[in-house]
């Protein structure tokens, strides 16, 4: 009954999205008739930053999206089948290549609905052991800036699917996530700030079994970027981690993971296509067998 409770909240909000007006702001029309006509928006011109360009996607009305990254191993062991997990946190940490496909909704230059789900390749490099699709979702995404001041916002739900987090009796979460880019006028600086709030949804009570099972989830990522050109940056950024543990009566407790830090290059190719390799760590225990390699990419078709 909850599962499909999950479902109904997923499909009413999709139909509230869809069912909104395509009629185009006072004195906003195309070049051949009203917005509603147009297979594709115009730019807004409201972001520069090349990922969150590239998070916004395509102008078209219908479009696919993917987020997909590579999470590899340590530079200590190129071999290693696993990432670091040194809080032994309930969640995945298998060298893999992963991220999500959706398709997408835009019901505006700066709003556009999301629906899709989770990939996940385990072990890519030690002949992929299980290939999953897990963890279908629903977004909005909107997008907005105040001068120097870039802003991207994203409410979303997730139905859980992933083992893991099934077997400790998580079934759905609802999350938030807001990312801030500001420019300094007259330089190549800019800083930013990433914030993602996660709220988790089970179907029984705590076991001890379930180990660091989360209530919610709240972190925040200050980062630093040098632009080279307006497409190409290098960037450093810290994530640091609270949790609320479901074996604590306390629902509002605090608890924080090892915070991470990570360093790389980030490249929009175009608008659509984003790409960063970077090196993530823990600051606290910076070693070659707990500093690995990823990559992180973002493309829209359509």
């Amino acid at each position: 009954m909850l599962h499909a409770g999950v479902f109904a909240v997923m499909g009413l909000w999709a139909g509230l999205a869809f069912a909104q007006t395509t009629a185009a702001p006072l004195g906003q029309e195309s070049r051949t008739g009203p917005i509603k006509e147009q297979t594709k928006f115009e730019e807004p011109h409201i972001l520069s930053d090349p990922k969150l360009r590239a998070e916004e996607g395509s102008m078209s009305r219908y479009s696919i999206k993917f987020n997909l990254s590579y999470y590899g191993p340590t530079l200590g062991d190129l071999g290693a089948k696993d990432q670091p997990n040194p809080d032994g946190s309930v969640g995945m940490y298998a060298t893999a290549l992963g991220g999500s496909v959706s398709a997408r909704y835009r019901t505006s230059p700066t709003r556009a609905l999301s629906f899709g789900t989770g990939l996940k390749a385990i072990y890519p490099l030690h002949g992929i052991e299980r290939f999953d699709v897990n963890n279908p979702y629903l977004s909005y995404d909107m997008s907005s800036r105040w001068g120097n001041l870039q802003m991207r916002n994203s409410p979303g739900i997730n139905y859980i699917t992933v083992p893991n987090y099934k077997k400790i009796g998580e079934y759905a979460a609802l999350n938030f996530g807001n990312s801030l880019v500001y420019d300094f006028a007259g330089t190549d600086i800019a800083v930013g700030l990433e914030t993602d709030f996660g709220y988790y949804l089970y179907d029984r009570e705590y076991r001890r079994e379930d180990g660091k099972a989360s209530r919610f989830t709240f972190s925040f990522g200050p980062n630093i970027k040098y632009r080279f050109t307006e497409k190409l940056n290098v960037n450093a950024r810290m994530s640091v981690n609270f949790w609320n543990p479901r074996s604590l009566a306390n629902e509002w407790a605090l608890w924080n993971r090892s915070p991470t830090m990570s360093v790389g290059l980030a490249y929009g190719l175009t608008k659509e296509i984003f790409i960063s390799p970077y090196l993530y760590f823990y600051p606290n225990r910076i070693t070659t067998d707990s500093v690995s390699m990823n990559m992180s990419t973002i493309f829209s078709i359509l």
